[in-house]
């Protein structure tokens, strides 16, 4: 499973979306309810399931699917 595939299964879990809808291009503010503590939500997830830590700088900048898998890839592995 590629990155994206597992990002889009994070999110997916977290906001309780449904994965096809979660394409690259996808705003992750027009996914759900989308609040500042759901993004925390995500970024713990993401964390754990790739053994990273993302800076909450960097999660500011993120605005699409494509975008967050991108922010995992550039991120320090634990």
């Amino acid at each position: 499973m590629s990155e994206l595939e597992r990002v889009r299964k994070v999110v997916s879990g977290v906001l309780r979306a449904p994965l096809e809808s979660l394409t690259p291009d996808r705003r992750l503010n027009e996914i759900g309810d989308l609040d500042s503590l759901s993004l925390v939500e995500i970024a713990s997830a993401l964390d754990d399931e790739f053994a990273i830590r993302l800076s909450s700088d960097g999660l500011s900048t993120v605005i699409t699917i494509a975008d967050l898998a991108s922010l995992v890839a550039a991120a320090p592995h634990r």
